[in-house]
Order: C-alpha cells, then structure tokens, then sequence
C-alpha cells in the first residue's frame, strides 16, 4: 500500500512537471490519506499544544492541497479549485493556523486566482464580500499587491465601463511578476466584456453596420462579428446588424409600399 510521503512525493514531482493529469489522479488517494491521518482539517487543541510532528504534518497537507488548487486551474477545473480554496481558507485566514505557519509563497496567487473566478462569473456581489473580508486580515495594502492588483484592477474598469482599457489589460499586461494562471482567465473575460458591450448596445441603437460592431466588440473579422450576432439573436440585413426585429419588419414594410408605389405610377403614366 501506497504511504502518504510517497503519495506527496509523487504529486509534487507531478506538479514541478506540470503533469496535472496525473496530479489530479494522485490527489484522490493523497486526500483520502490525509482524512486518515486528520490533517485535511486541522486540529487546533495540537495546534495550540505545539505538536511539533502534527504541524509538520500539517505543513505537508497544507502544500498538497496548494497543488490541488493550482492543477484545478490549469485543468479548467473550477469548481474543484474552489473546493481547495476552501479548504486552505483556515490555514491562511484562522489566527492560531496563520500564526504557527507563516505567509505561503502561494496564498496570494492563490487568492487572486479565487477573485478572477468570480469576476468571470460575473459575481460582483461575491467579489466585493471577499474584497471587504480580505480587507481585515492583513494583507496590507490589496492595491499594491503584485497579485491582487490584477483582479482588483480589472474589476474596477469593467464596473466604469472602461472596455479598451479592461481589454488592453488583457492583452497585454499580467503585472510585474505575470503568472500563467493569469492567462486561463483571458478569454472568458474578454468575452464577458464583449457580452456587456452587446447588451447596452442593443438598448442604445435599433441597428448599426456590421463593420463598426466589429470594431466595437473587439473582433477581428466580419465572420467573426456576424457569428456573435446571429448567436444572440440580432439580425443581418444589408451590411448592417440590426438589434430591434421590429426595425426589419418596418424596412420590409418601407420597401413593399415604396415597390407598391412604383408600380402603380408606372401603371397609371401607361394608362394616361
């Protein structure tokens, strides 16, 4: 039978390969390990004792359970990921855990990483309730953390409605110290942003040119930007898309009665 030294031993070697396939293979066996072994839930009666074993010990559930949120990411998995962060809340945010073991070289990351989930979720409600819990455990200043910035940030220009600005950001800056976890994110943003756009500019125009939408939703081609347009609902007619259907009925309408018209003047000049 498998020990669980042997079991972290090969899921950190998983991992510094970045193999999170297997990462994700090893983790149920480790988690159910440590289950046997109470370290996936502290115990802060030994905590507090100063079980020198038992916090080594912890220390060790600690990194495992890091590995597990980092290989959810990198899988897409972020349901799992969340589970992880959930787990690891008590050994970064409980005062007696924190205290007894430090600042993780990966809290921060890991915590940004929680806050661009929800910002591509689109749960601003969430992302404000973690930002204010956030607020009063430490951290120092969120905006000026290398990590932290990043989703804060972002979040702020989508919030005023600065869309260039949120995309550029997207594109091209990841902070000073960029992670590429970072850049999982990217596409479901940008399309989150494309989304909002969409959604006011159907409410401030009946139609616009196909070329100009382009533009304006950040595509690169026409196919492009036609695609999304037929994906919610709005309609092409004549290089234009047109958001409001009743928009086309009326130019159909326009068109009949002024062929209508036509006719009946080209009628009546041959009868006369």
């Amino acid at each position: 039978m498998v020990t669980l030294p042997e079991l972290a031993k090969g899921l950190k070697a998983a991992f510094q390969s970045k193999d999170y396939i297997t990462c994700e293979k090893l983790l149920t066996p480790t988690k159910i390990e440590l289950i046997k072994a109470n370290l996936l839930i502290p115990d802060f009666g030994k905590l507090s004792s100063g079980n020198t074993a038992y916090i080594n010990d912890l220390e060790i559930a600690k990194k495992i359970l890091e590995i597990g949120a980092l290989s959810s990411i990198n899988l897409l998995a972020f349901s799992s990921f969340e589970n992880y962060y959930a787990q690891l809340r008590v050994f970064y945010f409980d005062h007696t855990a924190s205290a007894i073991f430090g600042e993780s070289e990966n809290k921060k990351k890991l915590i940004s990483l929680y806050l661009l989930i929800l910002l591509s979720q689109g749960d601003v409600t969430r992302f404000h309730s973690e930002l204010e819990y956030l607020s009063k455990r430490n951290l120092g200043n969120l905006d000026e953390n290398t990590y932290l910035s990043y989703p804060i940030k972002l979040e702020k220009l989508l919030m005023e409605g600065s869309y260039q600005k949120a995309w550029d950001m997207l594109q091209n800056d990841k902070g000073d110290n960029k992670i590429e976890e970072f850049n999982i994110f990217d596409e479901t943003l940008m399309n989150a942003i494309r989304e909002s756009i969409a959604s006011n500019t159907e409410v401030a125009y009946t139609r616009l040119p196909l070329i100009n939408l382009k533009a304006l939703l950040f595509f690169k081609t026409e196919k492009q930007t036609a695609a999304f347009a037929e994906a919610r609902g709005w309609t092409l007619a004549n290089g234009n898309v047109v958001f409001d259907e009743d928009d086309v009925v009326d130019k159909k309408e326009e068109t009949v009665i002024v062929t209508k018209a036509l006719e009946y003047a080209i009628n009546l000049e041959s009868i006369v």
